[in-house]
């Protein structure tokens, strides 16, 4: 099951479900596909439930858990920040940003790239899209940034009905197109296009298959394919990798994890997991996933799931009762989880213990016209030197909490524009220098929090 397969399962689930709340509108299931900034969290999870042809309706609405665990202790709260820059891009619609060395670096639907000064905000440079009216995928990330050349994603034949995408190799200093590879489907997530050590691994031009790509010229260095699953992909510790789940109830029910030789593509299968699995992160030198509670078809927004993780030297699985599908951020350790209404949730990556729970305390508003869906908060963006987990929401409010004990240790505000509410939209939140570098709509930003002193 190619991304847009897989879209596809997400809204016929969807339209199963929402003929059930006729306060839906009829379009929710194409809105809720379309909301790219949680692309990681509604594939990974979409794939395992699609599978078992359950609603997605719980898992997007309210998270991955509860925010009923042990409470943090208080601690004190800081409410001071610096303001280094704000800047509103050109155009009106933004859907992946990213940092390099003193840039940041943005891709939306009238621009293939965008670079922005680190340090003033101002627009260096823009490279507009060929057809600005395309109704082509946003993109969940950017490539990346190395050796001067930022990888972004452009049409591959720009105007016409299914516009397709094309990796693109994009020359900063000139603005110059380097090389294009053509995608197989039209998703522009983290998983379509990653940089490893000594090259880019992409989706080839057919299904079910990638390449590794000399980030240089483009040129193709090996191909791998499968059958019967479905293949998420990292790069961890500078390897290829791919974690490999079942694409029907018709293919042998079994995960893999399937390390590729950088050098040649030459497959070794790490680890054989029974079930259907979802990516979570990597921790250190281990995979995490996620998979099927006991007894249970397919892990639900709320209840018993299984954690496993794969040692990547050994091959070695460990496998824990979890309380929820722990989808998020991995740090140091620890995964961040989205809870129900604007709450965050850390697991520990070890054994999936719950570690803590917070309400963010951010500003969530409800669609007036959708009342089960609001606006979501950013991912977190953790800085592991102040051990803080921050969060944006789409109004401009900012949070961090302290990465071990979940206590609020900083709020911030930026004032950008008032939007109409658009549920299901998440803004972007990435940490710089230990600073952050946020992005809501066309409102770019870099803050600095001030913490409070230790003690």
């Amino acid at each position: 099951m190619n991304a847009d397969q897989l879209d596809r399962v997400i809204r016929d689930v969807l339209h199963r479900w929402t003929p059930a709340n006729p306060g839906a509108p009829a379009n929710i299931a194409d809105r809720i596909v379309r909301r790219r900034r949680r692309r990681n969290l509604v594939r990974a999870t979409g794939a395992v439930l699609g599978l078992a042809g359950i609603g997605l309706g719980a898992v997007l609405v309210t998270g991955a858990a509860g925010d009923n665990g042990p409470r943090p202790p208080a601690s004190r709260v800081s409410k001071q920040s610096r303001l280094l820059w704000q800047t509103t891009l050109p155009g009106k619609s933004w859907d992946a940003c990213g940092t390099g060395p003193g840039a940041v670096y943005c891709r939306g639907k009238e621009y293939d790239g965008i670079g922005v000064d680190a340090r003033t905000g101002k627009v260096a440079w823009q490279r507009r899209a060929k057809d600005v009216n395309g109704g082509s995928s946003p993109a969940g990330s950017l490539p990346g940034v190395r050796d001067g050349v930022l990888y972004t994603y452009a049409d591959h034949a720009p105007g016409a009905p299914r516009a397709g995408t094309d990796l693109v190799a994009l020359d900063i200093g000139s603005q110059r197109v380097l090389w294009k590879h053509e995608l197989a489907d039209d998703s522009r997530n983290r998983a379509s296009a990653l940089l490893y050590d000594g090259g880019i691994l992409a989706n080839s031009p057919t299904f079910k298959s990638v390449v590794g790509l000399d980030d240089r010229t483009g040129r193709t260095l090996w191909t791998y394919s499968w059958k019967n699953a479905d293949c998420d992909r990292a790069s961890i510790d500078g390897v290829p990798y791919l974690m490999c789940s079942p694409d029907s109830e018709k293919a042998p029910q079994r995960s893999t994890v399937v390390r590729l030789d950088p050098a040649t593509g030459k497959p070794r299968t790490v680890a054989t997991i029974d079930g259907a699995t979802a990516y979570i992160g990597a921790d250190g030198a281990a995979v995490l996933l996620g998979g099927t509670g006991a007894g249970q078809r397919s892990p639900g927004a709320s209840g018993p799931a299984t954690l496993t993780r794969v040692d990547l030297g050994s091959g070695k699985v460990s496998q824990y009762p979890v309380d929820g599908l722990p989808m998020g951020v991995v740090a140091d350790g620890i995964v961040l989880a989205p809870g129900r209404n604007g709450s965050a949730v850390a697991y520990s990556a070890d054994n999936g213990k719950r570690l803590w729970s917070r309400d963010l305390g951010l500003k969530l508003r409800k669609a007036s016209r959708e009342p089960t869906m609001r606006e979501l908060p950013s991912a977190a963006a953790v800085d592991l030197a102040g051990r803080v987990a921050y969060y944006l929401d789409p109004s401009g409010h900012l949070v961090g909490l302290d990465l071990d004990s979940g206590a609020v240790r900083w709020r911030g505000r930026v004032q950008v524009p008032r939007s109409p509410v658009e549920a299901g939209i998440a803004p972007e939140l990435m940490v710089y220098d230990h600073e952050l570098i946020g992005q809501i709509g066309g409102e770019l930003f870099r803050i600095k929090p001030v913490l409070p002193k230790a003690g």
